[in-house]
């Protein structure tokens, strides 16, 4: 025989909560990565390939830089080089006895009480 339950509260309620409880939720379960995660990466990406962009630039600056130092020293050298051969050429054409030979053979002579000192091309 069956209860009667049609007037009984406490049964309905009772009955309701083990509807409620048998109901079973579907959920799907999605694989891959949300967009907020995609926007991130996305930027993450993004900066590290500026900030290496940035040290490659900076490594070719520096190496440019030091062809231009290796360049310039050997212009220094090779101007240091010839500033010697040009010192060292002063020195042999100001020698007195080179120019007292070629001023004797511009028939000049030599006259033991007149000296005369130049300075910046003007005689005192």
């Amino acid at each position: 025989m069956r209860p009667y339950n049609q007037g009984n509260l406490a049964t309905k309620i009772r009955q309701e909560a083990e509807n409620t409880a048998q109901k079973k939720r579907v959920t799907t379960v999605r694989y891959g990565i949300s967009g907020s995660e995609k926007v991130m990466y996305f930027f993450t990406v993004v900066a590290l390939v500026m900030v290496s962009s940035f040290l490659v630039a900076r490594y070719a600056d520096i190496s440019h830089y030091n062809y231009e130092t290796i360049k310039l020293k050997t212009e220094i050298k090779k101007l240091n080089e010839q500033n010697a051969d040009m010192s060292a050429k002063i020195d042999e054409l100001s020698k007195p006895e080179r120019i007292r030979t070629i001023a004797e053979k511009m028939g000049l002579t030599r006259q033991d009480d007149t000296v005369r000192v130049f300075n910046g091309g003007k005689a005192n």
